[in-house]
């Protein structure tokens, strides 16, 4: 739905991802749960510490299904990507940070 990169106020913006209704966000690489839990405006929020100082966020759940210390591999299921009441889509905020500032995915993500 949206790329990373600054909008028209140049605001940097992270991924909205399309997903489908029963959709689930999965680990995009091995790490350590370091929060799970809501989040004012963004639903329940998933962030994954990896190797190199490396996070990623999965925002706009509805449900997570992981909790804090837990150790995810790549692919495990994070949390249930939520439905917006607004517009009636299920979408997926994702975000990347190398030492806390954010970065574009397709760098990393292949």
């Amino acid at each position: 739905m949206r790329r990373f990169g600054a909008d028209d106020r140049g605001t940097l913006q992270p991924m909205l991802l399309a997903t489908q209704a029963g959709a689930k966000a999965q680990a995009v690489a091995p790490g350590e749960v370091r929060f799970a839990n809501g989040m004012r405006q963004l639903g329940e929020v998933v962030i994954v510490h990896h190797a190199d100082n490396l996070q990623s966020v999965y925002a706009l759940c509805e449900r997570t299904l992981v909790s804090v210390g837990q150790q995810v591999k790549t692919g495990d299921a994070l949390c249930d990507v939520g439905q917006s009441s607004a517009s009636q889509r299920y979408d997926l905020l994702f975000d990347l940070r190398q030492g806390g500032k954010p970065i574009d995915p397709r760098q990393v993500l292949r």
